[in-house]
């Protein structure tokens, strides 16, 4: 059976290496990146890598994540942040509607200013803090405003058993744990993990049925990075008192960008959407640590 073919930017970071680990004797996949001598920015070079590489499908996660640098260039529509987050979508997005190819766009819980009680849904309107957050939700508009089929894919902390290029939240936290040099987890904040597994199941589903909106691909706990550093602790043998408390109110008083406080990301309608459970926190941390052993 011939395999269907896929074009991935970004299938080297930490999402989409994990999706050709995982998918690659289902897929073809093809890497559109700066390894392979492609950049987003460029249109010409995103038209030219499509046009060579027939597929019936785009993953496209490749963006530019360096939240603090992002911060420095705020309102800068000159700068990286934007033209990779923005203008390179706007390529990617005008590229597939010339090959008619079905676009999954990851985004981010960075879209939402943190300020809701209750978990955030598919629903809710975006509203950024920060200019990472603001160039993602503009992407979005992007992609909302073609004539693609398409789905967005909000994913939040995702993390992994192996990768060695960039540590995730837990592979930070483990290795402050390791050192004895933890810095003290926030507790007035909430965030939403995401094993990486869960996230290339649903976009092996997206793509075989080509389900058109937005899906909140998130873990089912939401907890404070002191509570997670503790779970951490405990499931990877470490004393959990060393953990030490810390305040993101008292951290703001200092930084230099904002942070979006209540982040809890509601997964119910990808669960019920796709046909998919997403892993606890506990789960998703002895599923991890199973694949490291092994």
């Amino acid at each position: 059976m011939q395999k269907l073919s896929l074009i991935l930017t970004g299938a080297t970071g930490l999402v989409g290496s994990r999706f050709v680990e995982l998918y690659r004797d289902q897929f073809e996949i093809y890497n559109l990146d700066l390894a392979t001598g492609v950049d987003i920015t460029n249109a010409e070079q995103v038209e030219a890598f499509i046009s060579a590489h027939s597929a019936t499908a785009l993953i496209h996660l490749a963006a530019f994540t360096d939240t603090a640098r992002a911060e420095s260039e705020a309102g800068d529509k000159e700068g990286i942040c934007y033209r990779v987050n923005v203008l390179g979508t706007k390529n990617i997005v005008e590229a597939c509607q010339k090959h008619s190819l079905y676009l999954i766009h990851v985004s981010t819980d960075f879209v939402f200013d943190g300020n809701k009680s209750n978990p955030y849904t598919e629903e809710d309107l975006k509203s950024p803090i920060e200019w990472y957050g603001e160039t993602k939700a503009m992407a979005e508009d992007v992609v909302t405003n073609s004539k693609l089929n398409y789905s967005i894919v909000r994913i939040s902390y995702p993390y992994r058993a192996n990768y060695n290029l960039k540590p995730d939240i837990i592979g930070k936290i483990r290795a402050g744990l390791e050192s004895g040099k933890l810095y003290p987890q926030f507790t007035d904040t909430i965030i939403t993990p995401t094993l990486i597994d869960d996230i290339a199941r649903a976009f092996a589903v997206l793509v075989d049925r080509q389900l058109t909106g937005i899906y909140h691909v998130v873990g089912s706990t939401s907890l404070s990075p002191y509570d997670l550093a503790k779970k951490v602790a405990t499931i990877y043998g470490f004393d959990p008192s060393v953990v030490k408390e810390g305040s993101l109110t008292e951290y703001l008083k200092t930084a230099t960008r904002p942070f979006a406080r209540y982040v809890a990301m509601s997964n119910v309608k990808a669960t019920s959407e796709l046909g998919l459970s997403f892993a606890s926190l506990e789960a998703g941390l002895f599923e991890i640590k199973k694949q490291q052993i092994s």
